[in-house]
């Protein structure tokens, strides 16, 4: 059982917090509205009203000894910035900031953050993805240019190998699961001599345009 600390428990905290605790895990949570802290006393560990920049409360609450913390205080970037500070200053192992703009994500990652998470952007990255593309059911966007796709598979690919089709040695992109829609089959690691299926959806991982261009090139050549 790992311990976690998430600091402000509005949508995004309350979210993560919850559902690290239900992963079995300690989580504490951080937030000085009484009224929010009293709503998730029963989705985390232990449930405090409090001012997270303040080292006193930090350090009676063990939050030396978590695994990590996130920082979730909505727009209030000063707020962010200095329970940052707290927590390194504490030698928090991993700190990971919710940031609602790229400035802010610039001042987090200036104090030597672990990561910053931007939820709306994250969010419409993948949604313009799906809208923009039948065959692009998920997206998750990695390094720059990068991403893990959940897609259909397309016309030329039913019937084929994922030998067959080289996908790696060819374009550099890689099928590191498949999922079946009618049999509810998942597999983590595709045999690469099955022939694929109209009803797989494929797990791809690589650059963004060569994705979308095997994917054109897919549809076309069927």
């Amino acid at each position: 059982m790992q311990r976690f600390v998430v600091v402000g428990l509005g949508h995004f905290g309350s979210w993560v917090a919850q559902a690290l605790h239900q992963q079995g895990h300690e989580v504490i949570g951080i937030d000085p509205n009484p009224a929010v802290v009293d709503r998730m006393v029963d989705l985390v560990s232990k449930g405090v009203v409090g001012d997270a920049t303040d080292h006193e409360l930090l350090a009676e609450l063990g939050v030396e000894h978590a695994d990590a913390a996130i920082v979730s205080t909505g727009e209030n970037l000063a707020a962010s910035v200095l329970a940052t500070q707290a927590l390194k200053d504490l030698h928090v192992k991993e700190i990971f900031v919710k940031v609602a703009s790229p400035e802010a994500a610039r001042v987090s990652q200036a104090l030597g953050v672990t990561d910053t998470i931007f939820p709306e952007r994250e969010a419409a990255l993948r949604l313009a993805h799906r809208i923009s593309s039948k065959a692009v059911f998920d997206y998750l966007p990695l390094a720059k240019g990068y991403s893990l796709q959940e897609i259909a598979i397309p016309d030329a690919w039913i019937g084929r190998t994922l030998r067959d089709l080289g996908l790696p040695r060819e374009h550099g992109i890689n099928v590191v699961a498949l999922y079946d829609v009618l049999t509810d089959e998942l597999q983590p690691v595709p045999n690469p001599d099955t022939p694929l299926k109209e009803s797989d959806l494929a797990i791809v991982v690589g650059q963004d345009e060569t994705i979308a261009r095997v994917l054109k090139a897919g549809r076309e050549g069927a």
